[in-house]
């Protein structure tokens, strides 16, 4: 039973506003380790910390309430000078931050939180006495299973799984959590249940009283997403107001309708319908953009989770690597924001461990010994772009492609068809690491398949550019939004189907005499690039009744090829309906035309990655050649 009962929802508005205090906490702690006498850093991070306290003694968290009195304190001397800051103090704060975030973990399980360990109390303790900093034991997570022929973790490198969890506050596999921004209002999208789970055991921790282990639970609680969101209040006025007026234009197509069927079809009856009907379209096209843009979230709820990860991180590595952030104004689909916080994880952790070089070779390279990592978002047309940048050691396209032949991930014959884009993407394929020892942090050739495979879900692309000694960039591309997807229309006799226009480059004819054979397969030469085609009646296994007669020139982020079809139904804007029971393979979705008719949303990856090796005809998705097309 929980131990709030008849107090849930005080508690759910609690652990929303203390984990927004807590998220920009650590955001500011990062900073006043640049700044550590910046006394408004100072009185910020101590308010936090006070109004936390004040929250969890209504609730009667009487630990919380210990561990965060013992820190406002530590703050309070900072900010009157009678303390100064050294490194080792903030071990202690960060450790401090952690333990707040573990009991938030367990009052979202409907329980009061255990007390803080003892070393992690005694060390504020005694600071506060005039003692000597000495940071505390640290506080590791219950790890997440490694693969069962995995060697164990190298010592001496650093907890990945019990970073992310400490900072966090979810498990690595589960999506992290979205921080609400001030003055709003929370619209829930289910029934609401407090979904911040424990980052997982203390040293002295047991398994529960009821025989499930503390990491089980970790495990269930970091699966529940977020199940509720935040919208200005502006933006609901104005769904509002347009429903109101939606509603006036109803009335006057009700009165249009009795004077019609009544027999008055006089010319200003009609003109007064065709107005009618013009205003409703208008209004209904206004009301779904408005909708749509309180699913639209700043992304910066997202990237300020990240310079505390970097930070520890770099710390265990001995680096010295300050996260940049730009764009954090920036508005996603609020479900997209969920699904990035993974990738984005891999990209800066890859970013710390693998493309920032040590101090020492940093300066012996003539760079500055404070490498940079910025992560930035911006929007371009209707196309949402986040870049992580490093400015650390770069990417060689030879040693990729040579690790990889040396993996068995590709032959020696496939490595010397790749240009230098498609050698620096091997290192998606799974299974793909430069990394000599396996550690909690790299080396097992996950991470960066799973960067490619979420973002492909979300129907994006990402791209590497990379140079040798000066750092490497990744750039991810998505579309503004999930429920709205620009698509073109392309017919099989009279059946239309619907492509992602994100994929389609342009649209071109197909004349039977300019088609050649290459290993077996059509090609076409377009602008002297040899490009496959590939009919979209075999991918759907319909029978072909005539030859195609136009081509859809569609790029994804490996290949290049030609989508042959019979004909075209025009561009459209398709409100994705799922098919979450019953999905077919290589279907997306499903959409309404304004005639009534469903249409297919094709899942082009999915459909082809059926055909293997069809689209391999070299870089870029084709051999160079004489253009004649």
């Amino acid at each position: 039973m929980s131990d709030f009962a008849g107090m849930e929802d005080l508690l759910q508005d609690f652990l929303q506003e203390a984990n927004d205090l807590l998220s920009d906490v650590d955001n500011k702690l990062v900073d006043l380790e640049k700044a550590p006498d910046d006394r408004g850093l100072l009185n910020d991070i101590f308010r936090g910390f006070h109004t936390i306290k004040g929250g969890a003694g209504f609730l009667n968290a009487t630990e919380l309430v210990t561990l965060c009195h013992l820190t406002e304190n530590l703050f309070d001397r900072l900010r009157n000078g009678e303390m100064q800051l050294s490194p080792e103090l903030m071990d202690i704060i960060m450790a401090a931050t952690k333990g707040v975030r573990d009991m938030f973990g367990e009052l979202s399980g409907g329980v009061q939180p255990r007390p803080a360990p003892d070393d992690m109390l005694d060390a504020l303790r005694h600071v506060l006495e005039g003692g000597e900093a000495h940071a505390p034991a640290a506080v590791a997570a219950e790890p997440v299973a490694a693969p069962a022929a995995a060697p164990a973790a190298q010592s001496g490198e650093p907890d990945w799984q019990a970073l992310h969890a400490a900072v966090t506050g979810v498990a690595p596999a589960a999506p992290a959590a979205v921080v609400p921004a001030a003055a709003e209002v929370v619209v829930a999208e289910a029934p609401v249940q407090p979904h911040f789970p424990p980052s997982g055991r203390r040293v002295n921790d047991k398994p529960g009283a009821g025989g499930a282990p503390v990491g089980r639970r970790v495990e269930e609680r970091a699966a529940v997403r977020e199940n509720t969101i935040r919208v200005d209040t502006a933006r609901l006025d104005q769904v509002l107001n347009l429903s109101g007026e939606i509603g006036l234009t109803k009335n006057r197509l009700t009165s249009l309708r009795a004077d019609i069927l009544a027999g008055k079809t006089d010319a200003e009856t009609l003109h007064a319908l065709d107005q009618a009907v013009s205003q409703l379209d208008l209004l209904v096209s206004d009301l779904q953009n408005s909708v749509m843009k309180t699913r639209m979230q700043p992304i910066g709820r997202l990237f300020q989770k990240y310079p505390r990860i970097a930070r520890d991180l770099a710390r265990q590595l001995g680096k010295d690597v300050e996260l940049v952030l730009a764009g954090e104004e920036t508005e996603v689909d609020k479900t997209m924001i969920e699904d990035l916080a993974d990738p984005l994880i891999h990209l800066i952790r890859n970013a710390v461990d693998h493309g920032v070089e040590p101090s020492n070779e940093r300066s012996a390279a003539g760079k500055p010994v404070k490498s940079v990592v910025r992560l930035e978002a911006r929007q371009e047309g209707d196309h949402i772009v986040l870049i992580v940048a490093d400015d650390g050691r770069g990417m060689s396209a030879e040693r990729i492609r040579a690790k990889a032949i040396e993996k068995g991930l590709i032959s020696e014959e496939e490595a010397n068809t790749l240009d230098e884009r498609q050698s620096l993407n091997l290192i998606f394929l799974p299974g793909f690491s430069t990394k000599s020892q396996i550690s909690d942090v790299s080396g097992r050739g996950v991470g960066m398949d799973v960067v490619k495979t979420n973002i492909q879900k979300l129907n994006g692309a990402i791209e590497i550019r990379s140079e040798p000694g000066k750092g490497s960039v990744f750039i991810i591309s998505l579309p503004l939004t999930l429920a709205i997807l620009p698509v073109l229309l392309v017919l099989l006799g009279d059946q239309p189907f619907a492509l992602p226009l994100s994929m389609v480059r342009e649209i071109l004819p197909i004349e039977k005499d300019k088609l050649q054979e290459v290993g077996g397969k059509e090609t076409l030469v377009v602008r002297g690039e040899i490009l496959p085609v590939i009919s979209l009646a075999r991918l759907l296994g319909w029978p072909q009744d005539r030859d195609p007669e136009y081509g859809v020139l569609m790029q994804t982020a490996e290949r290049s090829f030609i989508l042959s079809v019979d004909s075209f139904a025009g561009r459209d804007d398709a409100v994705i309906k799922s098919l979450d029971d019953f999905r077919p393979r290589g279907v997306a979705g499903v959409t309404t035309l304004s005639n009534g008719q469903i249409v297919l949303i094709l899942d082009m990856k999915e459909l082809l990655s059926d055909l293997g090796q069809h689209l391999d005809l070299g870089p870029g998705g084709g051999a160079r050649a004489l253009e004649f097309a």
